[in-house]
């Protein structure tokens, strides 16, 4: 037998693939677990979990310089020297993150009237000391387009969670089965980046002009994560006063159901799409080609789903929830338009932060922030928390016409491209609201 005949059968899976296939098996990750540990869980667990979750998300969005981003479109990005430098960089961020959680920790609880904050805040926080060991030899090779090994640290992270967490649960019944888990699956994410990007192990190192450039690229980077924070959060704060505590909570789920392909939206720009363009500029090719050369089959496979949400949510929701869920269907095709625009936003803003533009991301943020304000006073005016959600689902729009006419300035934009992705949202939301039409017809009980 010839030798290639003895060759084992092998997978071979472009990065858009596999990014696709790990985003599916990361949501359906978390979806079996979600069912599972609420059977094992007290819900007051859930609600102590998600406000040490929202406090660990606020500090490190307040603290963020961008890091993947400088790292692949610095020309130096294969110098071990400078991947030490900002390594030691990241690594001290780490420790002093830990620090401050752990200091906010019982003033925190204090403020929050929740006694029982303190322990799991003060342990939790450790996952920044972890997640500053990180090997930086992952976003070398993304320039280098392996992304496919990039793409599964996420689901190896989280399997392993999952299944940690469902076995402490099972012996523990308290929140300490997710505090424990959480610091496990950042052994096993910082573990992984050296395991599947080998190359020499870093050394702390300083260096004042590193240090420097890296402040220059992310104070605008940290501007934006500001600005995105707030934007972040101001639907929930907004809303969690303006509704009853039974529409707010079908808000909440809606926008939890709209958010969730926007995972492959952020994955895609960060691990594809950011680094061709960077790539191109450092070899002097055109961005324009690069940038639509990104725009395969699952960008435009996510239009087209996006758009479909927003015409097949209210048959969704009858299928997934009793009739007493049936407002979270209008709320989710209001929200679902924003989803829709998601990609291409973020793909703008890779282009400009690749072409060394980061005030991009600002800027467009500052669009976003703009619009809400202005329909929140709107829905002030006409008292109707109605408006305010329209303001939050359409807020990609005018971040979108910003964007385009950013790109154009940059003679960058190809209209007959975007005139073909608009297309594919609108027969997204065409199909979609034919199957919502045929499906009632079909399940009239529903």
């Amino acid at each position: 037998m010839a030798n290639d005949q003895r060759r084992p059968f092998r997978l071979h899976l472009s990065g858009s693939s596999a990014l696709a296939l790990t985003t599916v098996g990361t949501n359906l990750v978390r979806i079996i677990s979600t069912m599972i540990l609420t059977r094992l869980l007290a819900p007051e667990v859930f609600g102590v979990v998600g406000v040490i979750l929202s406090i660990l998300y606020t500090l490190q969005m307040l603290t963020d310089f961008g890091l993947q981003a400088y790292v692949v479109r610095h020309p130096q990005a294969d110098d071990q020297r400078f991947l030490d430098s900002v390594y030691t960089i990241h690594a001290v961020r780490g420790v002093a993150l830990s620090g401050l959680a752990m200091l906010l920790a019982w003033p925190l609880s204090i403020i929050l009237d929740k006694p029982g904050l303190f322990a799991p805040l003060a342990v939790a926080s450790l996952v920044f000391v972890i997640d500053g060991q990180a090997s930086l030899h992952q976003f070398r090779a993304l320039r280098e387009g392996k992304v496919q090994r990039f793409s599964i640290i996420e689901l190896i992270t989280n399997l392993t969670q999952t299944a940690v967490t469902i076995v402490l649960a099972f012996f523990l019944r308290n929140i300490w089965a997710i505090i424990i888990s959480m610091l496990i699956a950042s052994c096993v994410k910082v573990w992984s980046t050296y395991a599947l990007f080998p190359g020499q192990r870093h050394r702390l190192r300083r260096d004042r002009a590193i240090s420097a450039d890296l402040w220059n690229f992310s104070r605008v980077v940290a501007a934006s994560s500001v600005i995105t924070l707030i934007i972040g959060q101001v639907d929930k704060l907004a809303l969690g006063r303006i509704l009853p505590l039974n529409q707010f909570g079908t808000y909440v789920l809606a926008s939890s159901l709209a958010g969730t392909p926007v995972a492959f939206a952020i994955n895609y720009t960060s691990a594809i799409v950011y680094p061709t363009v960077a790539a191109a500029v450092r070899d002097g090719r055109s961005v324009a080609e690069a940038y639509y050369g990104c725009w395969r089959r699952f960008f435009y496979l996510y239009a087209f789903g996006a758009g479909g949400l927003i015409g097949v949510a209210d048959l969704l929701v009858r299928f997934l929830y009793d009739p007493r869920y049936l407002l979270v269907a209008h709320f989710l095709s209001i929200l679902a338009v924003s989803t829709t625009l998601a990609m291409v936003n973020r793909s703008m803003e890779s282009v400009q932060v690749a072409m060394g533009r980061p005030r991009m991301g600002v800027e467009m943020n500052l669009t976003r922030l703009i619009w809400l304000i202005g329909g929140g006073i709107l829905a002030i005016y006409e008292a109707s928390p109605l408006i305010f959600v329209l303001t939050l689902g359409l807020v990609e729009v005018p971040a979108y016409a910003f964007g385009s006419w950013r790109m154009a300035r940059n003679r960058i934009i190809s209209w007959s491209r975007e005139l073909s992705l608009l297309l594919t949202i609108l027969a997204g939301a065409a199909v979609g609201w034919m199957g919502s039409y045929l499906g009632r017809i079909l399940f009239p009980n529903l």
